[in-house]
């Protein structure tokens, strides 16, 4: 070993011990779910059989348990390599690992490979990244330190904290101080929008892959395949003092109370209790998934093998998916919602009525409704619960930004996710699967309710609604829009944002909009891009806003915006290269903050948007059938010099076309006579 790698060892077990944080090396790792991780995957060369970092240690902070992995190397230049957009490079260009000439060659990327591993395989979720480099300079050995954080809010991925020379900053004096500073640790937008997609495409092709071996290799019925998965992802999770069930404690045991499906209702009922979930809801959910995987002995039996269906299907929803599922740059039910439906039949099987509202829309819609830290929110079509989530964090938001008492924010925190958010799923499966997404950010799902909320519920429900949220299933009386009569209905006032296929503005719900109009204002309509939605391109969708409990007057102006040019690019998502699905590609984040302003204030905020795109005007109360952007844009037909050019140019870049497809030059023509010529018709 060189002289500068025992200087930096040396040098780390005196910063770690001043630091009062205890090493632990190879023979001394406490933790069991920590030593699993290192012994089952690759060393940092790629070889089997594990491996260990130069150090670990933990530590307490504002009530969750943090480790530091930290990795030394000699040279002042074997610090780490990086992505483009900072992030610790760990890959070949195949995508593959580069054990060789990245994991093991530098100290960032080796503590990142092994921090990332625990991360995805324990219930552990905070972590310090450690590189540390030792150099002699100028007859002096010398540490340069660098320390990137990973958690569930920097959505898995090893984000840059600072550079130090020694870990002064882990000494309990300073230790508070840098936890706060860590605290502070943001993503870019464009960070944020890589690791989107590419959590997006792992989670849909590692489901592709779960999909396709319930049904060929388990025969595992469509109905039961979202309430079997939503069972495995609980009980991997673990926290709050669970830990998550491990593989290999599915034994198969045949015994009543043993069996895999026993212990994944248990392990997933003490989690439900330790996260506060209200037991009248814990044994809604274990009911549900006892209906699933306990009454049907197909997932018990090891059908020839030997192990259990279930503890085959565990085994591959731990490896590949859910380290993403509390990852909090990804709507990971909503991922897993689109995904499901393209080979699961939705409700009286139309599986091409359901759509899943993109995230970046429904964030929209959220601002649209003007949603604050007292608002009540509903959405009577919940799907996977993307727009509940979303008022939720934007709630909680503005409580935080509002609120400066500790104590008085915590309880309003507390009452916002479990007493201002409501959601009905007709689907029980379905509603399961946002059952889980809520309970992923916190909630508890106290308010995630199952039935048809056009019959089930009637005007006695008991929740003081100020904001509605909506993509109905479009095959509803008019459209959907016979979801938003109903709602609005039992609404005293507020906000209303829905989107819906706009053919439901131009005469499909004529009937149904009028009567919503004599209660309701509204406020504006925006024409969205075709190819809004994944897989359903040729869906034309307009997103109406509403005032709640005001008459709409007739004089009153409906702001009228196309939107179709949202500044994104889209490609389908079975192009090979699905990482382009969608692209900023003219000022997308400005056009959609845009987009808010005019709705919101109206004209005075034009900036990229002209008066092509933008139009205040009047509907008739009388028709319900006037709500669409192209009903109100007055076209000016008459022509103009630039419309002359351009039919001028038109017509001789046709005659030089048919010159050519005929071959004819000039030389051809017999001198002193006019040369042939064709004028087109007209």
């Amino acid at each position: 070993m060189k002289k500068s790698e025992v200087y930096v060892d040396v040098a780390i077990a005196g910063e770690l011990e001043r630091a009062e944080l205890e090493p632990q090396l190879q023979q001394s790792i406490k933790n069991k779910e920590i030593i699993n991780s290192l012994a089952q995957n690759p060393s940092k060369l790629g070889g089997s059989g594990g491996g260990i970092p130069d150090a670990i240690f933990e530590f307490y902070a504002n009530g969750a348990k943090w480790f530091g992995i930290i990795e030394n190397k000699s040279g002042k230049n074997a610090m780490g390599k990086l992505t483009d957009r900072g992030f610790i490079d760990n890959f070949n260009k195949d995508g593959t690992i580069a054990y060789k000439n990245k994991v093991a060659k530098f100290a960032l990327n080796g503590a990142y490979y092994y921090a990332k591993n625990c991360y995805r395989d324990t219930s552990y979720k905070n972590y310090l990244v450690i590189g540390v480099c030792g150099y002699e300079e100028f007859g002096e050995y010398k540490l340069d330190i660098s320390c990137y954080v990973l958690n569930n809010e920097t959505g898995g991925e090893a984000i840059y904290f600072d550079n130090f020379k020694d870990l002064s900053f882990l000494h309990p004096n300073n230790r508070e101080g840098t936890m706060k500073k860590i605290a502070q640790v943001h993503l870019t937008e464009e960070q944020k929008d890589e690791i989107r997609i590419k959590s997006e495409m792992s989670v849909q092709s590692a489901l592709s892959t779960l999909n396709e071996k319930m049904w060929t290799e388990y025969g595992i019925d469509a109905k039961w395949r979202i309430n079997v998965f939503v069972s495995m992802v609980l009980s991997g999770l673990g926290g709050d003092g669970i830990e998550k069930l491990q593989v290999d404690d599915l034994r198969g045991s045949t015994e009543d109370g043993s069996t895999d499906a026993d212990l994944i209702l248990r392990k997933i009922k003490n989690l439900l209790d330790a996260r506060g979930v209200p037991a009248t809801k814990v044994r809604s959910i274990l009911l549900e998934i006892e209906r699933t995987i306990k009454s049907n002995t197909q997932f018990n039996t090891t059908g020839g093998k030997s192990e259990t269906v279930l503890k085959m299907i565990y085994r591959q929803v731990v490896e590949t998916i859910i380290h993403h599922a509390e990852n909090r740059m990804l709507d990971f039910a909503g991922a897993v919602y689109n995904e499901v439906t393209r080979w699961m039949s939705l409700a009286d099987d139309e599986a091409n009525d359901v759509v899943l509202t993109p995230r970046y829309v429904i964030d929209l819609m959220v601002k649209l409704a003007q949603v604050d830290r007292n608002s009540y929110i509903w959405d009577f079509a919940l799907g996977s619960g993307g727009f509940l989530i979303s008022g939720m964090n934007e709630a909680v938001n503005d409580a935080v930004k509002n609120i400066k008492n500790e104590s008085e924010l915590s309880e309003k925190i507390k009452h916002i996710k479990e007493y201002q958010l409501l959601g009905i799923e007709k689907r029980g499966d379905i509603q399961m699967l946002a059952v889980l997404n809520m309970f992923l950010v916190g909630d508890g799902s106290s308010n995630i309710l199952h039935g048809d909320s056009l019959t089930t519920f009637t005007d006695s429900i008991n929740f003081p609604a100020n904001v509605f949220l909506l993509n109905p299933p479009y095959s509803a009386e008019g459209n959907g829009m016979v979801f938003v009569k109903k709602a609005l209905g039992m609404m005293k006032g507020g906000r209303a944002c829905v989107i819906i296929q706009d053919s439901a503005g131009s005469g499909k719900a004529s009937v149904i909009n009028r009567e919503i109009l004599e209660n309701n204002t509204l406020v504006a309509s925006v024409k969205m891009p075709i190819d809004l939605f994944i897989g359903k391109s040729s869906v034309q969708a307009s997103i109406y806003v509403f005032e709640v409990g005001k008459p709409h007057n007739p004089k009153h102006h409906v702001r009228f915006i196309d939107f179709r040019n949202d500044g994104y690019k889209r490609s389908n998502r079975k192009t090979k290269d699905k990482s382009i699905n969608l692209r900023d590609v003219d000022n997308a984040r400005g056009r959609y903050a845009e987009l808010i302003d005019l709705v919101i204030h109206g004209s005075p905020y034009l900036n990229i948007f002209t008066h092509e795109d933008f139009v205040e005007s009047p509907i008739n109360i009388k028709s319900g059938a006037d709500w669409n952007f192209e009903q109100h844009k007055k076209i000016d037909t008459r022509p103009t010099e630039a419309d002359f050019r351009k039919t001028v140019a038109d017509f001789m870049a046709w005659e030089v076309d048919q010159l050519l497809k005929t071959g004819w030059t000039p030389e051809d023509a017999p001198k002193g006579k006019p040369q042939p010529h064709s004028t087109p018709k007209f």
